[in-house]
């Protein structure tokens, strides 16, 4: 008999686990889909691998030409205009603003992984308080869009609070700002390195 999870809790901890083994985000399946795949983790006939091969169902489906075009259409349909009205605006078209937005579009497009990073040499504490700043104002210029939840963090030392691991990686997080973003309903976060140095 399949190993199955007793409670919501146990399933949804065991799939986010599975996806983060194969480097898929569960961001990208539908609430209604993940409600399905839980149900499917506690089915004592069924049980945790066949929700893992759900996931794969979803992950396989995501990355098919079809559903890149569909996601390609959906931002390039955006009923606000969000990117052009940035690329015009007076003071948001010279930010980071656009250039952060175009990296999340492109990742929403690609269907790659929601946590991303801006890259670069830290950024002042000061600039970064303006780009939160900016981004809130371009958040209201997206209102009825498909970007939505425009929403920021005051940079926290991620090193003290015992965070400072990236993944399985050698790299090291000291602090960091983060910029959050949903498109189309997937949540995008963009982690800013800060630095008053």
């Amino acid at each position: 008999m399949p190993k199955y999870a007793q409670t919501d809790e146990e399933a949804d901890k065991a799939l986010r686990e599975y996806c983060d083994s194969i480097g898929f985000d569960a961001e990208w399946i539908t609430p209604e889909d993940w409600a399905t795949t839980i149900r499917i983790a506690r089915d004592k006939g069924k049980g945790l691998t066949v929700a893992y091969g759900t996931i794969d169902e979803d992950r396989s489906a995501m990355v098919k030409a079809g559903a890149r075009t569909a996601r390609q259409g959906v931002v390039d349909n955006d009923p606000s205009g969000l990117i052009a009205a940035i690329e015009t605006h007076y003071s948001l078209k010279d930010s980071l603003v656009l250039t952060i937005l175009k990296q999340c579009r492109g990742a929403y497009v690609a269907g790659e992984r929601i946590d991303l990073g801006l890259g670069g040499k830290p950024m002042h504490s000061t600039a970064y308080a303006e780009l939160r700043e900016e981004w809130k104002a371009a958040g209201k210029l997206g209102a009825g869009g498909v970007y939505t939840n425009f929403h920021s963090f005051e940079p926290q030392d991620k090193a003290a609070e015992g965070k400072g691991n990236v993944g399985g990686t050698l790299a090291k997080r000291k602090v960091q700002g983060n910029l959050l973003v949903k498109i189309n309903g997937v949540k995008f976060n963009m982690h800013i390195d800060i630095s008053d140095k």
